[in-house]
């Protein structure tokens, strides 16, 4: 064949995976030879290289040529996952962003000179973390749908036969898609908010920004921190993966959950949670307390969410 088959067959195999590479190379050149072969029979007087042109754009773009013969999507979220990304991308900003915009609000309130600059830097604070924390939300949250749906490409509505359909009743033990997605954005916005805090703190103490955490946890308590976020990520894919919680599994998320809640209780018992320049700035906007107050909001609210965290564990694990 001529070089214009050299180099469709050329962009079309490099798109695969290695092993599948020769068997299409083979079967393609040889579609193509038997569809110019076929039109040159019901027209004999047709040049060869037109027909040849004739049947590449028939063939299409050999990107999506490709797709087909791999069986990879050609779009970042497709129908199979669209509902339970819409919905569930609704419920994180809607809950997550509003609570994003208030409590820098309320940090840049008590930290801001509001008798000499007004309320409206503290405003466009809180707007600019709403709006960051809503791209975040929802570039996260697409990464991880279009990331499940390519590594479990058969379980949506797309492809769907009756074996799919699941017990009655349904086992709350059972892993859904957006449970998944949830946890895991849930995390990696923690993650981030780690770091933004440190490098875009929305807490300024005369014009500098003033991180919330301590910067000397950075030399080993914080990085520990992120490895036990990115751990319980990849504790949620596993139950993805397996379709269920198991009791290995939420052995290893309960050892989890003690870790991070032993490491916060224990930073802030020990007053080295909080940043001094952010308590002196708090002090300074008027809350005479706020070292103690934030230590016991901290602990308390660490050991609440902790033992209802294992508490629900547990019923879902009991229940049939």
């Amino acid at each position: 064949m001529g070089t214009l088959t050299d180099r469709y067959v050329t962009a079309t195999v490099r798109e695969l995976a290695p092993d599948q590479r020769d068997d299409v190379d083979r079967e393609l050149r040889g579609t193509i030879e038997d569809m110019v072969e076929a039109r040159l029979d019901a027209g004999p007087t047709a040049d060869r290289d037109e027909v040849e042109r004739a049947v590449l754009v028939e063939l299409g773009d050999p990107m999506r040529l490709a797709a087909g013969y791999s069986g990879r999507p050609l779009h970042l979220i497709g129908p199979t996952v669209y509902p339970e990304w819409r919905r569930l991308v609704v419920l994180l900003v809607s809950v997550v962003v509003p609570l994003a915009a208030v409590g820098t609000l309320v940090v840049r309130l008590f930290t801001d000179d509001v008798a000499a600059d007004g309320v409206g830097p503290a405003f466009g604070g809180a707007a600019l973390a709403g709006l960051t924390t809503a791209f975040h939300v929802v570039f996260w949250t697409t990464l991880v749908f279009a990331i499940l749906e390519r590594t479990q490409p058969d379980t949506g509505v797309m492809g769907w036969t009756p074996d799919q359909l699941p017990e009655a009743p349904v086992s709350r033990r059972s892993v859904g898609r957006s449970e998944t997605v949830l946890s895991v954005v849930a995390l990696v916005v923690m993650a981030l908010a780690l770091v933004w805090q440190r490098t875009s703190s929305p807490v300024r103490v005369r014009g500098e920004a003033v991180p919330v955490l301590d910067p000397a946890l950075w030399s080993g308590w914080l990085p520990l921190l992120l490895g036990l976020l990115a751990a319980h990520a990849a504790l949620a894919l596993v139950a993805f993966r397996a379709r269920r919680w198991t009791w290995p599994t939420v052995a290893v998320g309960v050892a989890l959950d003690v870790a991070v809640a032993a490491l916060l209780v224990g930073l802030a018992q020990t007053d080295r949670l909080f940043a001094p320049g952010f308590v002196e700035a708090l002090v300074d906007g008027g809350w005479a307390t706020a070292g103690r107050d934030l230590r016991v909001a901290t602990v308390l609210g660490v050991l609440v969410v902790t033992l209802w965290d294992q508490v629900e564990t547990g019923r879902r694990m009991l229940s049939r």
